[in-house]
């Protein structure tokens, strides 16, 4: 199971503003939705890279999240194993 590290945490903290101020900025222009698209939260980038998009085969993880219906984040998130998360057992990890 793989968790953050403090510069991880901080990396993902930093992406999630971002989208919300991207969608802030599409939503009050009036250029879409955001009826069917939820914002990024630590829990579901942590559960993405532990049980959806994983991690390749070079140790790096990276995925683009929608902001609104029709827009998504303007960057993909990235993150380094060994650098942003670290593989810690899974009892470490729920505890």
């Amino acid at each position: 199971m793989y968790v953050l590290t403090t510069r991880g945490r901080e990396i993902v903290d930093d992406y999630i503003r971002n989208c919300a101020a991207k969608r802030k900025e599409i939503l009050d222009a009036g250029k879409d939705t955001a009826d069917e698209t939820h914002l990024p939260d630590v829990e579901g980038i942590l559960s993405d890279l532990n049980f959806g998009v994983g991690v390749d085969e070079e140790g790096d993880y990276f995925n683009g999240w929608g902001v609104t219906d029709h827009y998504d984040a303007d960057n993909v998130l990235g993150l380094h194993i060994g650098e942003d998360f670290v593989e810690v057992p899974e009892s470490i990890a729920t505890t």
